[in-house]
């Protein structure tokens, strides 16, 4: 019985102490304690936009509704991120981590940057009559969609743009003809391919053209060689 009555006089001053005083037992207040980074594509094409999105999570981990993060690129030569936007922009071939920060907290996710993938396979330029032709392949084991991309000679001021809908297959050619040109293929001069985000993806040049063809040997992936004959369309006939 005395044990009772000891509870009855400890129970008033844990009542004192605690809620009878106003002492609040509700639960902690809400942190940040971590960030979760979500990005458009993980995979960009040099001069290809995307965007990042974070979530601040709190201690229990519930999104909470913090305020903005500040974003940053850990190598900006390869993607930038705007600060307070997230907007990416890819620059130069490589991987960077795209990150977020919040209340000393960090969230990152990995982009990784490409180069323009079809090439200038090989070039007929046929002197300076009007009847030469640009070959191109597609080294990549998927279709390309070349729409929005274009294709010049040394007269960059003009240029043919590829036709909507337009596929080159994996490991396919496709041949642009010199009547394409605006101002045609001369005996001394470049072509220079651009992407759909207006950067250059390949090109050459030539002076005094050869007789057959200039190519890459190997097809598709070699620098440009002098062919022993033209192979419009087809794999490249080298030395």
């Amino acid at each position: 019985m005395r044990s009772i009555g000891f509870l009855s006089l400890a129970l008033p001053a844990l009542c004192a102490s605690l809620a009878c005083s106003g002492y609040d037992m509700g639960p902690m207040a809400r942190v940040a304690s971590a960030i979760v980074v979500s990005l458009s594509a993980s995979e960009l094409e040099t001069g290809q936009p995307g965007i990042a999105t974070a979530v601040v999570l709190d201690q229990y981990g519930a999104p909470l509704d913090a305020g903005p993060v500040t974003w940053s690129s850990n190598f900006p030569e390869v993607a930038v991120v705007q600060p307070t936007t997230g907007q990416i922009l890819a620059v130069a071939s490589g991987n960077a981590q795209i990150v977020a920060t919040f209340a000393g907290k960090e969230g990152h996710q990995t982009v990784t940057v490409s180069p323009p993938p079809i090439l200038v396979n090989e070039v007929n330029t046929n002197g300076d009559s009007p009847v030469g032709w640009v070959e191109l392949f597609n080294p990549l084991p998927e279709a390309v969609d070349m729409t929005g991309w274009t294709i010049t000679s040394n007269d960059l001021a003009h240029s043919f743009s590829f036709a909507p809908g337009t596929i080159i297959p994996s490991g396919g050619h496709f041949v642009v003809e010199e009547s394409s040109f605006p101002s045609g293929l001369n005996a001394t001069d470049g072509v220079h391919l651009f992407s759909r985000f207006g950067i250059e993806s390949n090109g050459t040049s030539w002076s005094g053209g050869p007789l057959t063809t200039l190519g890459r040997c190997p097809d598709g992936v070699g620098p440009f060689h002098v062919t022993l004959v033209p192979s419009k369309g087809a794999t490249n006939i080298c030395p």
